[in-house]
């Protein structure tokens, strides 16, 4: 795709984005020269595709336009566990640059259908490093990554059954809502995997949510209205601080 096509489709994808994401990705490639884009490919990723494999060489970047992503450890037992889900705007493959390590720490893997810009490690690696303003943004967004990735671990610890479920949801919320309301289709594997529990400890604490009122079930959906979402919130208050 040439230089003005690659624009072209950018501008169409943000045209999809949120105002802030679009903003975000906007300002992030305000400086990058015209053969950054000439050589990045905006690729589509279907629902459920690995795209990056943990202990593989470090060969591209992929810059997350539109859709959803998640970060997978199996090295637990062999239990496939989600610990971060990611949304436009994340950079997968420049930490690995940044700290020189040759092979991806994680495995990344589409929870929606997905857009990216990917470009291969030696471009990345040539433009980043003279374009300051991409450069101070990455680095923000790793930190920040790295700091909630560590405080959820510390938190996950501490919670148990049906409280890392609620702290599961009300942390997804916002990215889910709708018209004051968020619609999980997500099944109880699923759950089980982004919360570290097995799916008997998962239906479980789904139950005993439903029967409380947190959330409502319509066949596989949980559904939360803003009413339950405030609920749990404050049903954390005395467990976790920031709620």
């Amino acid at each position: 795709m040439s230089v003005n096509g690659n624009i072209t489709k950018l501008v169409e994808v943000q045209k999809e984005l949120s105002p802030e994401m679009a903003e975000y990705i906007g300002k992030y490639l305000s400086n990058a020269p015209y053969w950054v884009l000439d050589s990045a490919q905006i690729v589509s990723k279907k629902k459920d595709t690995m795209f990056i494999e943990e202990n593989t060489p470090v060969d591209f970047v992929y810059i997350l336009l539109k859709g959803t992503v998640r970060a997978v450890d199996y090295r637990i037992k062999g239990v496939a566990y989600d610990y971060m889900w990611f949304q436009p705007g994340k950079n997968f493959g420049a930490m690995e640059i940044f700290y020189k390590i040759p092979l991806y720490m994680t495995t990344i893997m589409t929870v929606t259908d997905c857009t990216m810009l990917v470009m291969s490690k030696k471009n990345y690696e040539r433009w980043i490093w003279d374009d300051k303003n991409a450069l101070q943004m990455e680095i923000i967004s790793t930190g920040n990554m790295l700091l909630d990735q560590n405080r959820t671990g510390r938190i996950f610890l501490f919670l148990q059954g049906m409280d890392r479920i609620i702290y599961f949801f009300v942390r997804n919320y916002n990215q889910q809502k709708q018209d004051n309301m968020a619609i999980f289709d997500i099944s109880r594997q699923e759950i089980a995997e982004r919360s570290g529990f097995s799916v008997k400890t998962v239906n479980r604490a789904v139950k005993k949510m439903e029967e409380e009122g947190y959330i409502t079930k319509k066949g596989h959906k949980i559904i939360i209205s803003e009413e339950q979402y405030l609920k749990m919130k404050s049903y954390l208050a005395p467990i976790v601080e920031e709620y």
